[in-house]
């Protein structure tokens, strides 16, 4: 063969074959794989196949192979691709919005774009190897370990690796906390989240989101842990006992194989252009791809008045901020504020208060309902003592519950019971629970809906009580905007950190620390007290 040759890759059948050969005198491509040898010799002793080869026909064999490669061989430096192909994400709307971007851009350039069926722990390899032209969302530094890969310097999307568990099995939920957790493997962001942990518990390599849901909801392991918008897609995400856990942020970009190189930037100019004309934000929009929160403040930023409201909850949310839960909020908002202004009124009224936009959170919101003007804490200030139904007769709240009977239910105004009961029930909405007894008892409501010590005693004959519900986790309410988004990134991280040092102590009794499971993620109280 001449001298000159240059090295290429061998296709045999479609299939691009991984190694490459330059300067041989024989070639045999089969399947995937390319077998080299520099005489026939080396053939003979390899496989008894080629022993029965003359010289000849080693030679015209040879050339058939060769001009077979030649015709099919994948795009090389300075000549444009008419096909890429990428692995086929995980479905989600966030990894739906990164491939209608990224065909979308590539049809600018007349390149068609296709996906193919791989694990994801294995993709980054093949994608090193050519075998696949990149990777569509990865960590920007995972050139440095790919050297073949070729980063283009555009971010995509912002992502944060969570751990996702039962708040009612880990409190909070810590990897000190939770007993087993299970995670997809070749997912670069969460292997090193787990690789920072100090702790190590039992867990399970999963191949895919299927197989990591699939051992999440059949309690094989206690938690899971995914990028953010992987765990949106759980069935059990939007239970309210599900608690999401943010640790590292990250951002991912798109790879391309070093052939590809002189798409790169081609591709920066069009993603640029799009997000300059609000391409890129309106396919996220149709994509549902959700935009990652602001990033949370630091301590010594300041917020200026943060003002909260609860209703009336004695020994919790007293007048003039005393009681347990103000004096979690007094202490989580002090570095951040200088002008706190807690307000307790009947619930009723708080609520609508905070509803009316006159206050910047609300205490006492449960995340089965949540407002479109609100997002609520992701972590929990404690666990209600349930949820009953109080009538005067059994078959009263058997008809109720079956929704039969044709008076209304009372409740307090600001909270939504109708996913309790069938859509025949009816309900009526007052300002306090007094106000719903009296009802009940003048006969113009059926039942009334309180916790479990709710009921006056001025009635003759005690209540029929009934439970509707078990414990629900208790969250605090803030506005659906930029600022209630870094009010609440506050709140929620400065609680934990509160809870994990042991300070929750100095405002919460053991009685509430036990019931909210905050004791599960506390350390000792000779550890949390620190030197005498």
């Amino acid at each position: 063969m001449d001298a000159s040759w240059t090295c290429v890759h061998a296709i045999n059948n479609g299939a691009q074959c991984n190694t490459f050969f330059c300067r041989t005198e024989v070639l045999y491509c089969k399947a995937n794989f390319v077998i080299l040898f520099s005489t026939p010799f080396e053939a003979q002793k390899l496989h008894p196949i080629f022993s029965s080869w003359s010289i000849k026909t080693l030679s015209i064999g040879l050339g058939l192979v060769i001009m077979t490669a030649l015709s099919s061989l994948p795009v090389r430096a300075n000549e444009q691709p008419q096909e890429l192909v990428f692995r086929m994400p995980d479905p989600s709307p966030i990894t739906e919005f990164a491939v209608s971007l990224i065909t979308e851009v590539y049809a600018e350039l007349g390149i068609e774009i296709r996906f193919v069926e791989m694990p994801r722990d294995r993709s980054l390899t093949e994608a090193n190897k050519g075998t696949i032209s990149g990777e569509l969302g990865r960590l920007p530094q995972i050139g440095e370990e790919y050297g073949n890969l070729v980063r283009v310097n555009f971010p995509l999307f912002d992502s944060r690796v969570v751990l996702v568990a039962d708040r009612r099995e880990c409190g909070l939920c810590n990897f000190a906390s939770i007993e087993s957790y299970a995670y997809i493997g070749g997912t670069q962001s969460v292997e090193h989240v787990i690789g920072q942990q100090t702790v190590d518990k039992p867990s399970i390599k999963a191949v895919s989101f299927e197989q990591l849901e699939m051992l999440y909801e059949n309690n094989r392991v206690q938690a899971v842990v995914v990028n953010d918008f992987e765990a949106r897609q759980l069935r059990s995400i939007n239970d309210p006992h599900t608690i999401i856990v943010p640790y590292t942020r990250n951002t991912g970009y798109h790879f391309l194989y070093k052939d590809f190189a002189d798409l790169v930037p081609k591709v920066e100019a069009i993603l640029s252009r799009m997000a300059a004309n609000g391409r890129i934000s309106a396919i996220a929009q149709a994509t549902g791809a959700e935009m990652l929160a602001p990033q949370i403040i630091e301590n010594g930023q300041q917020f200026g008045q943060i003002s909260i409201a609860a209703g009336l909850v004695p020994d919790y949310t007293d007048l003039n901020g005393r009681g347990e839960y103000w004096q979690l909020l007094s202490k989580i908002m002090a570095p951040v504020t200088d002008d706190l202004e807690l307000l307790t009124n009947s619930l009723a009224r708080a609520y609508r208060g905070y509803v009316d936009e006159r206050f910047d959170a609300f205490i006492g919101a449960y995340t089965v309902f949540v407002p479109e003007h609100s997002i609520a804490s992701r972590n929990h200030i404690d666990f209600d003592q349930g949820l009953y139904l109080f009538t005067h007769d059994e078959a009263t709240s058997t008809a109720l519950r079956a929704g039969e009977h044709p008076r209304p239910i009372c409740h307090i105004e600001s909270y939504m019971y109708n996913y309790l009961f069938p859509d025949s029930t009816t309900f009526y909405a007052a300002d306090n629970h007094l106000d719903c007894f009296a009802m009940l008892d003048m006969g113009r409501v059926a039942g009334v809906i309180g916790s479990h010590n709710q009921a006056p005693e001025w009635g003759e004959t005690p209540y029929v009580r009934t439970q509707i519900r078990d414990p629900l986790p208790i969250h605090v309410l803030f506005r659906n905007n930029p600022r209630g988004y870094r009010i609440r990134d506050w709140f929620d991280r400065e609680l934990r950190r509160l809870v994990e040092s042991g300070e929750i102590r100095e405002v919460y009794s053991e009685e509430v620390l036990k019931r909210s499971k905050f004791h599960l993620n506390m350390p000792p109280i000779s550890q949390s007290q620190g030197p005498q």
